[in-house]
């Protein structure tokens, strides 16, 4: 991949900079479940296709609140019933030296919690 991510956020792009630098093929800004803006579509962030993985990155400005916490855990359980591991990578643990950490355990399908 190449380093042309305008289209991310700065969390997203970190992760991109991760995998790409780890020499881990992946896609991102996939769309899933449904046809885009459908009722039960979704967009992940990163789907590693040959660990049948997929990676959220998770912000607390778009992903705190009733709102959103039911519609992220609707939107995972759907794409575990259709054979994925969902990893939710938090921003907190994207920082500094952290992010190798995370992104060891999320290849691994592990969570840090």
């Amino acid at each position: 991949m190449n380093g042309n991510y305008d289209f991310l956020s700065t969390l997203e792009k970190k992760v991109w900079d991760w995998l790409t630098k780890n020499n881990i093929p992946f896609e991102t800004e996939v769309q899933m479940l449904a046809p885009a803006r459908e009722v039960g579509s979704a967009i992940v962030d990163f789907r590693i296709p040959d660990r049948n993985l997929i990676i959220r990155v998770m912000g607390s400005y778009w992903h705190s609140g009733l709102t959103a916490k039911t519609r992220d855990e609707f939107t995972k359980e759907q794409l575990m019933n259709q054979g994925y591991t969902v990893i939710d990578v938090w921003e907190d643990d994207l920082e500094g030296d952290k992010i190798d950490r995370t992104m060891t355990m999320a290849l691994e399908g592990i969570e840090v919690i």
